[in-house]
């Protein structure tokens, strides 16, 4: 299963347009494979999400570069407009201190002192040519601001919209790495809980089951072997470290907790095959193995221990199976079908 790291930030209005949003199994309990393999495809299905959304946001990173570009041209555009209108706006006050200083009649003055009516009209056309020259200068300087305000305004706009557009890839980024890094999370723990489980086909014994210890057990076939005060054994001892994991043997619900002289702190688990299984010495119990909770096969119940009459040199939990949940039978072959 791949893993591609979250880049700086994921496109919301790319995302927006995927699929949408992919739920977990509305199943409480993982039971089978089937349930691991719902979770892979959330996960496989994120995980597609995120290539494509960091893909659009790979395109929508060009983009702003591009706009970035654009606006440093704009920018510069700026700048020349800014220096024309400046030197139309000088020419145009200069113009207007001369006539001032001049007064109104300097043209005309200035003609009738020509050497002539040739001069006069040579004169005359320098004269038109120099008011249309400024005349043109200052229509350039009054264009040049008015496009100074457009490109301001484009800049101004483009700006805002590249900082809500980083601001929406950032937070669907978040968004949808929550969604991955959930999905990742409920696979795991699925992954973990099926790796302790198997399915039995065995006679009386069919369905999905789990070893009680997932890790550094032994137990043997002691069913009937004599113990204290004429008693005969009655289940199966499965000895690990004190404290070890202990694991729910099938599906199914917790029915009652016991302490006892004897069995020390004991749990009752009704399987969903109709049996019921008990486990005592242990050491403590789990939140999932409260009373009243539905648990699967292979789910975290209790810590094994020595309480009652055990050891504490040699911690275990003594094992019974009662089909029915009536008189116990051995349950060596129930153990040795889902523990080797």
């Amino acid at each position: 299963m791949r893993c591609r790291p979250l880049r700086v930030a994921v496109l919301l209005a790319a995302v927006a347009l995927l699929a949408p949003e992919v739920v977990l199994p509305v199943t409480a309990d993982a039971q089978t494979l089937d349930d691991l393999d719902d979770a892979e495809r959330v996960v496989e299905g994120l995980e597609e999400e995120l290539d494509q959304a960091t893909e659009a946001y790979e395109a929508t990173w060009a983009e702003i570069e591009l706009a970035h570009e654009e606006l440093e041209e704009l920018r510069r555009q700026e700048r020349r407009h800014e220096r024309q209108a400046e030197e139309a706006m000088r020419a145009v006050s200069l113009q207007v201190r001369g006539a001032f200083k001049q007064g109104a009649g300097s043209t005309i003055e200035l003609l009738l002192a020509s050497e002539g009516p040739q001069v006069a009209v040579e004169r005359a056309a320098m004269v038109a040519a120099l008011q249309t020259r400024e005349g043109v200068r200052f229509e350039d300087a009054v264009a040049s601001n008015l496009q100074l305000d457009q490109i301001r305004g484009l800049v101004e706009d483009r700006e805002d919209r590249l900082q809500e557009l980083q601001a929406q890839l950032d937070a669907q980024a978040e968004q949808l790495q929550d969604r991955l890094q959930a999905a990742e999370s409920r696979a795991t723990r699925i992954r973990s809980l099926v790796s302790r489980q198997r399915r039995i086909d065995r006679g009386p014994q069919q369905g999905i089951y789990a070893c009680i210890f997932d890790s550094a057990f032994r137990f043997r076939d002691t069913w009937g072997a004599p113990r204290s005060g004429g008693r005969r054994h009655k289940g199966t001892d499965v000895f690990a470290p004190h404290n070890h994991p202990t694991y729910a043997f099938t599906s199914g619900v917790i029915q009652r907790r016991s302490h006892s002289r004897l069995g020390g702190l004991g749990l009752y688990l009704r399987g969903d095959d109709g049996n019921v299984y008990y486990y005592a010495h242990l050491n403590s119990i789990e939140p999932a193995g409260a009373v009243g909770n539905r648990v699967t096969a292979g789910e975290l119940i209790a810590r094994n221990g020595s309480t009652g009459n055990a050891s504490p040199s040699a911690p275990h939990v003594h094992f019974e199976l009662h089909p029915g949940g009536g008189a116990a039978i051995n349950p060596y072959p129930w153990l040795a079908a889902a523990c080797f």
